[in-house]
């Protein structure tokens, strides 16, 4: 006898169980892709609380991660207030409230409640897919994002519902978070929240300091990338040398081996952490090295058959660019 749809398999200890929020099971929906772009020819059937089910009927997806995130949507929109309990109270802060009043009473006892339910169903992540036995294919949660402990469909999504709990305005928070990157929303919440002001001409001048800010940290990460091909060489195995009557210290060749150094491109942007090291101890003596060591770098780049066969430190050198292979 044949079937007329798809019965995904459940396990047992999920058998009354809706697949979308782990609520109890109601009734199983069934789902056809639409548009149907891999041509499935007969529908599944997923099991649903009752709520679940009715908000699947009014979507149109393309698979069932689709109908999963955009069934986790409409939770998220419907227990918005639920959820932003937690955002302005402690589970503490809330027992320990003095509200009066039979209705603020009730909240204070049953309000955090509220949020562990619909945090847990938002949260929820179903069993993997499998029919048959065999694995549901194109499930993803790719784009998911958490904050806070609670996932959301994307950073679209997390966007907007965050920039409502925090009463940040939406554009200024969507601002932030492009500059910052994705994975960095935790920092991007903050800062918002802390630097949005009263005006367009507050929230102007905080996106100029965050793209200074950012600027200097790309910077230093760039530094310390360099920092880290550099290698350590012991003072006794660097030879000094006179070019052009003047002294290559080596000091101030084992620092820019150390560094990663070995042009002149790379010397000017470590000039300020070079003249920080060695003026310690005399200005003097950093301007000295720092010239001399401008000098054998460029020498080294503008004669490279010297580079190759003269320098007496032409093997550390060698040493270096191989550690950065």
């Amino acid at each position: 006898m044949t079937t007329s749809y798809q019965s995904i398999d459940v396990p047992y200890e999920f058998r009354h169980t809706c697949w979308f929020c782990g609520e109890p099971y109601f009734e199983s929906y069934s789902f056809m892709p639409s548009p149907n772009y891999e041509h499935q020819e007969l529908p599944v059937m997923v099991p649903c609380c009752q709520e679940c089910y009715s908000f699947c009927h009014s979507i149109k997806a393309s698979g069932l991660d689709l109908l999963r995130d955009k069934v986790k949507e409409k939770l998220h929109k419907k227990y918005e207030k639920h959820l932003q309990i937690g955002v302005n109270w402690t589970k503490e802060e809330l027992e320990q409230s003095e509200f009066e009043g039979k209705a603020l009473e009730g909240f204070r006892e049953s309000g955090w409640k509220m949020f562990e339910i619909a945090k847990a169903r938002v949260n929820y992540t179903g069993w993997p897919l499998t029919i048959d036995g065999l694995p549901v294919t194109g499930m993803s949660t790719s784009f998911h994002v958490e904050y806070n402990g609670i996932t959301y469909t994307s950073l679209v999504q997390a966007v907007e519902q965050l920039a409502k709990a925090y009463n940040i305005p939406q554009p200024y928070l969507e601002e932030v978070v492009e500059l910052v990157g994705r994975n960095r929303l935790t920092y991007a919440i903050r800062f918002a929240k802390s630097t949005y002001g009263y005006s367009a001409e507050d929230r102007e001048a905080s996106i100029g300091s965050l793209k200074a800010m950012l600027a200097e940290e790309e910077a230093l990460s760039i530094s310390q990338q360099v920092n880290e091909k550099g290698i350590d060489v012991g003072i006794g195995e660097i030879k000094e040398l006179i070019l052009y009557r003047t002294m290559v210290s080596a000091h101030a060749i084992q620092w820019i081996l150390k560094q990663g150094i070995s042009t002149l491109n790379q010397l000017a942007e470590q000039e300020e952490a070079f003249f920080e090291h060695f003026s310690k101890d005399s200005e003097i003596a950093a301007f000295t090295y720092f010239n001399g060591v401008q000098i054998y770098l460029e020498k080294r780049e503008t004669e490279p058959d010297w580079a190759e066969n003269e320098d007496p430190n032409r093997a550390l050198f060698g040493r270096l660019a191989g550690s950065k292979i």
